[in-house]
């Protein structure tokens, strides 16, 4: 049996369920602080499903939404409908954490086929016995060039420095899994990963070098998060708003043009963080990962 939390809104009709935030939290309110239980500097964080069960069973007020766009709002717990069902429904109880524009094994599938590229590039220039070396296993005999007709899956990612990096700039990019994992001497060595990488051959071309792939998407919204938060006195381009909006740039330049900000030589720190702020997808990085003076 599962318990889940619904509420009619009394205006529109629609079933509201509790919301998570962009962090990926449910918000509640602590009726010890009556009137100000409302204020966000009040608010009672979890992430987890039972803990605000829980909380709601002993007063506390929920935030909750229809999942229209329409901006949740705090509910009492008197005016909530708490109902056993067998098996909850898609949607009833809302999914864990913060939005990602795509999943973390399709990252690590891009990365294996970048090291397939570069051993293709090493076997270019260098040797095939330095490419076996390299990459942990030989290039197929029936290949029309080196590594064309590898399957990336055979790549054991155990092996190469750049697999715990990768993973730690998509956790510090999206916020989502152990972004503290991504310390500052992660920037300079994805710098190097980045000014080092091939873009692959003709045949077996990297994602590196398609601006749209999960892993160029992964570390450029990494590299962009960084400059955001810690390199606050320089300007943010169009393109790493977009990054860290999860749009694509032609989106983010009519939307940031309508809100009258003009992107050419970049954007301020703080005209680019009250724009964020506003958008969907945008997730706020976790704040005791911030500097102590942000």
């Amino acid at each position: 049996m599962a318990t889940i939390i619904t509420r009619t809104n009394p205006k529109t009709g629609k079933t509201e369920r509790p919301y998570r935030d962009k962090q990926g939290h449910f918000v509640l309110g602590d009726p010890a602080f009556g009137s100000e239980l409302h204020h966000r500097k009040n608010a009672v964080l979890t992430t987890e499903y039972d803990e605000a069960l829980r909380l709601v069973r002993k007063g506390f007020s929920i935030r909750m939404s229809a999942g229209d766009g329409t901006p949740p709002s705090l509910i009492s717990a008197g005016k909530l409908t708490l109902t056993e069902v067998d098996a909850p429904s898609a949607g009833d109880i809302p999914a864990e954490g913060p939005q990602t524009p795509f999943s973390r094994d399709d990252v690590m599938h891009d990365l294996r086929k970048a090291l397939v590229a570069e051993a293709a590039m090493i076997a270019h220039w260098g040797s095939y016995e330095a490419a076996e070396a390299f990459l942990g296993f030989p290039s197929s005999n029936d290949a029309g060039e080196p590594y064309d007709d590898a399957d990336p899956s055979q790549v054991d990612l155990s092996r190469f420095r750049a697999t715990p990096l990768i993973e730690a700039s998509y956790d510090w990019a999206f916020q989502t899994g152990k972004p503290e994992a991504f310390r500052p001497e992660s920037w300079d060595d994805l710098g190097s990963l980045m000014d080092g990488a091939s873009a692959g051959t003709i045949s077996t071309m990297s994602p590196m070098g398609n601006p749209e792939s999960p892993l160029r998407v992964t570390i450029v919204t990494a590299f962009a998060r960084w400059k955001f938060e810690f390199e606050t006195w320089l300007p943010l381009s169009v393109r790493e708003l977009a990054y860290l909006a999860q749009m694509n740039e032609v989106a983010a330049r009519n939307a940031l043009a309508k809100s009258g900000i003009k992107g050419r030589g970049g954007i301020e720190n703080d005209v680019a963080r009250s724009w964020l702020a506003e958008r969907q997808k945008f997730v706020p990085t976790r704040t005791e990962l911030l500097p102590l003076n942000s």
